[in-house]
C-alpha cells in the first residue's frame, strides 16, 4: 500500500513540476453565443422555480390538512361519551 501511495505521489509531483516549469498560462475567453443563451434562459428558470414552488407549497398544505383531519376523525371515533 505504501509503494502505491509513493508512486501516486511521485507521479502527481512530476505532473505539477512539469506544469510549473512550462510556465505558460492560457486564459479561456467565454463564447459569446453561450453567454447569450444562458441569459435568455434565466426567465425560464424563474418560471420553473415559481411554478414548482407553488405546487410544492400546495401539496404540503393539502397533506397537512389531510393529516390533521384524519387525526381529528380518529379522535372523534375513540371518544365514546354521550352528550
Amino acid at each position: 500500500m505504501r509503494k502505491l501511495t509513493r508512486l501516486v505521489l511521485k507521479n502527481f509531483l512530476c505532473i505539477i513540476g512539469i506544469m510549473v516549469v512550462q510556465g505558460s498560462v492560457v486564459y479561456a475567453e467565454p463564447n459569446q453565443e453561450l453567454v447569450h443563451k444562458n441569459v435568455a434562459m434565466t426567465p425560464f428558470y424563474w418560471v420553473i422555480i415559481i411554478v414548482g414552488g407553488c405546487i410544492a407549497i400546495t401539496l404540503t398544505y393539502v397533506s397537512w390538512r389531510k393529516y390533521k383531519g384524519e387525526k381529528k376523525k380518529k379522535k372523534l371515533k375513540e371518544d365514546k361519551t354521550v352528550d
